[in-house]
């Protein structure tokens, strides 16, 4: 088990640790509550030790991946990315990532829990092509900001304007870290990617000089539940085909062409056909009642839970789940002693 933090130098140090995949992070530094609301009204910086950066360099880069992934990369300008699944035959997600386009390399942003799995799969598919990838994960450090102040904080470092940055876009930040826009909680935001000895400067700069809250991931966790954001490894995972996330507009492509696995997603395009769909749900009592637990209706299994969180300022719990599509979105229950959810819309 791995513990990500920034070290001794930054002033604020985790009151509880979670963990997220292969590693342990800052589940809050103090009441969550406080948390979320300076995420709502001001400005908050998060720790993003549960991710990872592979680089990948060579003249056949953009093409090979393009290959490779549900979104287009041939087309991406310089200081420009999307986000993107990649996945099996069938169709299933392997890992999902977002694509950034350096000057002479992409960068790909990847769960810190999938880089073993991704650096495989790259590996299975290189043949001839002049592509190199390498892991920098353990040689770089990640820092979130997100919240309405977000645009004010951009600019005072000269780093552009914010509401003009398209998701994903790229810029230089302070000269010590790469910028791109990232609304990874629903709010505006962006993440920084840096060398990891720059980090703890970084951060107390952040907390000191622009006033960002130091935030842990639970008060995040509920505010991507909120926007109806899944993440991987909870309600992304190999039993889902990428449409059924929701996130077909950002994520994928239906004019680039083929890809590995593109048949099975284009085939539920043309026909219009899910077996799932994700939703987003809220429980007035959610106790004991673990993720990945069955939704029923009727007695019978109709889908499951991916993500619960009891909400730190309004009674109740948020969730994300998935739902048959043949199934009614009223009348749902989990949990034993059966309790009601609700189906947002």
């Amino acid at each position: 088990m791995e513990t990500m933090t920034l070290g001794g130098a930054v002033q604020y140090e985790p009151a509880r640790w979670m963990q997220v995949g292969p590693v342990q992070v800052p589940a809050a530094y103090g009441d969550v509550a406080d948390e979320y609301r300076a995420a709502r009204e001001g400005l908050v910086v998060v720790e993003r030790g549960d991710r990872g950066l592979i680089r990948v360099a060579g003249a056949d880069r953009a093409t090979w991946l393009h290959n490779l992934v549900t979104n287009a990369v041939t087309t991406l300008d310089v200081h420009r990315g999307n986000y993107a699944f990649a996945v099996d035959v069938r169709g299933r997600v392997i890992f999902d990532l977002n694509v950034l386009t350096m000057p002479n390399e992409l960068w790909l942003d990847v769960p810190r829990a999938a880089v073993p799995v991704a650096l495989a799969h790259f590996d299975g598919h290189l043949f001839t092509e002049e592509v190199e990838v390498h892991d920098a994960t353990d040689s770089h450090a990640r820092l979130a900001v997100t919240g309405p102040l977000a645009a004010e904080c951009v600019h005072r470092h000269g780093a552009g304007q914010l509401q003009a940055m398209p998701d994903l876009g790229l810029a230089s930040f302070g000269g010590d870290a790469t910028l791109f826009r990232h609304d990874l909680a629903g709010l505006p935001g962006f993440e920084l990617i840096m060398e990891r000895p720059l980090a703890v400067a970084i951060w107390n700069q952040l907390v000191e000089r622009d006033g960002a809250v130091p935030c842990g991931y639970e008060a995040i966790d509920v505010l991507r539940i909120e926007a109806g954001i899944p993440w991987f490894g909870r309600d992304i995972d190999e039993r889902v085909i990428p449409p059924e996330t929701g996130q077909v507009e950002r994520g994928i492509s239906y004019h680039k062409g083929c890809y590995l696995g593109q048949e099975v997603i284009e085939r539920m395009r043309a026909y219009g056909s899910m077996a799932n769909h994700l939703i987003r749900v809220r429980m007035a009592e959610g106790d004991g009642i673990a993720e990945q637990s069955e939704l029923r209706q009727d007695g019978k299994a109709v889908g499951r839970l991916t993500s619960l969180r009891a909400h730190p300022l309004e009674a109740g719990w948020v969730g994300l789940g998935y739902l048959k599509s043949r199934a009614s979105a009223t009348g749902l229950t989990a949990g034993e002693p059966p309790r009601d959810v609700e189906v947002l819309a």
